[in-house]
C-alpha cells in the first residue's frame, strides 16, 4: 500500500513539473512575440529618401485606390506641357495679334506669359500629378520656386519662343520655295501646331540637359576612382 502511494505522489509530482514546464515555455513564447524589434524601430526612425530603397511606380499603384484606368505618367506631362502652350497661343498670339501689329513684340510678350504660365501653373500642375516627390522634376527645366524661378522661367521662355519662330519661319520659306511663292503663309500660327513645337523643344532641351549632367556625373566619379 505505501509503494503503490508513493508512486502515486511521484507521478503527480511529474505531471505538475510538466506543466509548470510547459507554462514556462508559452509564457517564454508571449515574451517573444511581444518583443520589441529595436533594429526595425531604428531603422523607420533613420528612414529618409536618401536610404530608403528605390520603389517602383506599379509597386506604388498598388496601395492606390479608384486607378483601375492608369494613363502612363509621361502623357501626363507631355499633355500638360502641350496644353499649357496652346492655351498661351489661343490668349496672346490669337487674342493680341490684332493689336500689337509687330511681330517680334507679340513674340516677346507671348514668351514673357509663357514664363509665367511654366512657373506658376505648368510646374505646379506636374507636381501635383506626380505619385512620389519630386519625380518630375526631371520633366522641368527650371526646378526653383519663388522669384529666381520665376525669372529663370522667363528667360528660358524667351529661347524656346524664338525657336518655335524660327522653325515656323524656316517650314514658311521651305513650302514657299518649293511651290515658287513669296507672298504666302502656308503654315499660320494656331494652337495645336504651336503646343507641339513648343512641347518639342522644351523635352528636346530638357533631354540634353539630362544627358550633359549624366555624362558630368560619370566624369566626376571616374575622377573621384582616379584620386
Amino acid at each position: 500500500m505505501s509503494t503503490a502511494t508513493a508512486r502515486w505522489k511521484q507521478s503527480r509530482l511529474s505531471v505538475t513539473k510538466n506543466k509548470k514546464k510547459e507554462l514556462r515555455q508559452k509564457e517564454k513564447e508571449i515574451g517573444d512575440h511581444y518583443k520589441l524589434n529595436t533594429k526595425a524601430v531604428d531603422d523607420l526612425i533613420s528612414a529618409s529618401k536618401g536610404n530608403a530603397e528605390p520603389v517602383t511606380e506599379a509597386e506604388l499603384r498598388k496601395y492606390t485606390s479608384g486607378n483601375r484606368f492608369y494613363i502612363p505618367t509621361m502623357s501626363k506631362v507631355i499633355f500638360t506641357k502641350f496644353w499649357f502652350a496652346g492655351a498661351c497661343c489661343y490668349f496672346f498670339v490669337w487674342g493680341l495679334g490684332l493689336y500689337i501689329p509687330t511681330v517680334l513684340d507679340l513674340v516677346f510678350i507671348t514668351a514673357v506669359a509663357m514664363g509665367f504660365v511654366t512657373d506658376m501653373l505648368t510646374n505646379n500642375v506636374l507636381r501635383y500629378i506626380e505619385v512620389v516627390s519630386t519625380e518630375n522634376n526631371k520633366w522641368m527645366m527650371v526646378k526653383s520656386k519663388g522669384m529666381l524661378g520665376l525669372f529663370l522661367n522667363i528667360i528660358y521662355s524667351i529661347v524656346l519662343m524664338a525657336c518655335v519662330w524660327l522653325t515656323y519661319n524656316g517650314i514658311n520659306t521651305a513650302i514657299n520655295s518649293i511651290l515658287g511663292q513669296t507672298d504666302q503663309v502656308p503654315l499660320g500660327v494656331e494652337p495645336v501646331f504651336f503646343g507641339l513645337f513648343y512641347m518639342g523643344y522644351d523635352m528636346l532641351f530638357i533631354g540634353l540637359k539630362r544627358v550633359l549632367a549624366r555624362i558630368l556625373d560619370d566624369a566626376k566619379m571616374k575622377v573621384q576612382g582616379e584620386v
